[in-house]
């Protein structure tokens, strides 16, 4: 029933090479379905949609075989997917030096008893400090570009690669998916750079130790009372033997040198806070630091880290224990590149809200498997959509004009608003010809608002 516009057909085109013709077909019906559907977005639900203008019988089969195969039984893969979104953005966006990416985990909300990589985890946003709140459900790990929308300071993040983490023995943790991700991610710009973001889940041996360094740079949190020693390693006397000391004496943890740096009364000692003026959370702060190389055997093997250790002296943010593989950089650079991290958690919660990625009822393994990354890719594609074309179209200003005091044009819902309204004008130029093509239009559109009861 509905029209794909060109802007977005030129996007979807890119992504040919992923699916044989027939299942691109597919793709496309079922990306309309989902960006068009009323209800819950229950497969059967966004299927329907598909087809509004049919009366569907439910005493008879549906005839939805094709769009239940093209996650169930396809030869499609996520990581192939990815792909060629990954490259449609750096391609669009022009996306020049060290790509930036972050990467977090997710649970997406499910029960029964006989759905693939089901287990119980914990549940950020229903957890406190005191109290770890766990769920049923699929956790997903994601890695997504961080993109600058063009003339603002503002960030967005697009997901590019998506792996599920299974409970169970002998099971990568969501640090390890991170690292194969990123060797796959690393394949396909063989010629560019990585910046990683993560959370503290991240910062551990499975992720850090041995990472090739040379392209890829990590920015995390450290904890508070990590072992860490000094960089240079004592002298050995040659009367001495065995193997000579490859870290140096043991430095205070982290939060043992904040309390050292409040003791420290000379400016000119290392141990003394320094203030710089950084732009985290969309504030610009000047904020107190203190910065110094390690090594953090545990965790990065003896590769030397740069600790850097944030203060608010308006205590309207706690204290912060950051830490980078870049020896090099500032530690202005590590705050504001450290809290573009929080993008990634907008985007989780538009895919929820928005899209209803947590709404199918489906369980066996590769429906499970292929489902959930495909709608955080056409999230990717919607964004990408929006930010090189879509906000220059009559519906965009439109949209704008609606909005309140409390809306930004750059929010997801907003983007998707848009999408829809473009979609279906299009389809209603498409149809609207005759007199007998406008009835059977409007029959169409009384079925299809039908579907939302």
């Amino acid at each position: 029933m509905f029209t794909l516009p060109l802007s977005l057909q030129s996007l979807m085109q890119c992504l040919l090479p992923v699916f044989t013709a027939p299942c691109f077909q597919t793709q496309t019906e079922i990306f309309l379905g989902w960006m068009m559907c009323l209800s819950r977005r229950t497969e059967f639900s966004v299927f329907r949609t598909i087809h509004a203008h049919k009366s569907l019988n439910r005493k008879v089969r549906h005839p939805f075989d094709r769009f239940y195969n093209f996650f169930a039984r396809s030869a499609w893969t996520v990581a192939d997917l990815g792909r060629f979104v990954a490259v449609e953005i750096v391609t669009r966006m022009y996306l020049q030096g060290t790509l930036q990416l972050v990467t977090d985990s997710t649970l997406i909300h499910k029960r029964g008893k006989h759905v693939y990589g089901l287990g119980w985890f914990r549940d950020a946003p229903r957890s406190t400090k005191k109290r770890v709140a766990t769920a049923s459900g699929n956790q997903w790990v994601v890695v997504a570009l961080i993109v600058p929308v063009p003339a603002t300071d503002i960030y967005i993040t697009l997901p590019i690669h998506v792996d599920i983490h299974t409970p169970g023995e002998n099971q990568p943790g969501e640090a390890g998916l991170v690292r194969k991700m990123l060797k796959e991610i690393l394949q396909w710009f063989p010629d560019r750079d990585l910046s990683l973001v993560g959370d503290g889940g991240f910062s551990n041996k499975n992720l850090l130790k041995g990472l090739d360094r040379r392209r890829v740079t990590y920015t995390g949190v450290i904890r508070s009372d990590a072992e860490i020693y000094d960089v240079t390693p004592p002298k050995q006397p040659k009367s001495k033997p065995g193997p000579k000391p490859r870290k140096g004496g043991r430095l205070p943890s982290p939060k043992q040198a904040a309390l050292k740096a409040n003791r420290t009364k000379s400016e000119n000692s290392p141990w003394a806070w320094r203030t710089t003026t950084a732009t985290a959370y969309g504030v610009t702060r000047s904020l107190q630091v203190l910065a110094y190389p390690a090594v953090w055997p545990e965790v990065a093997g003896l590769d030397p880290i740069l600790i850097v250790i944030v203060r608010d002296p308006l205590k309207k943010l706690k204290d912060k224990y950051l830490f980078t593989t870049d020896l090099n950089a500032s530690p202005r650079w590590v705050i504001e590149t450290y809290a573009k991290r929080w993008c990634i958690e907008v985007m989780f919660k538009a895919s929820k809200q928005v899209l209803g990625i947590e709404q199918p009822q489906h369980w066996c393994k590769n429906s499970i498997k292929k489902l959930a990354p495909w709608v955080w890719l056409m999230q990717s594609l919607v964004i990408l959509w929006y930010l090189t074309e879509g906000h220059q179209t009559s519906e965009a200003s439109e949209e704008r004009g609606n909005m309140g005091e409390w809306e930004t044009e750059w929010s997801f819902r907003h983007m998707y608003r848009v999408c829809r309204k473009v979609i279906l004008r299009r389809t209603i130029t498409r149809h609207s010809g005759t007199k007998a093509e406008l009835a059977e239009l409007i029959s169409s559109l009384e079925s299809y608002l039908n579907l939302a009861a």
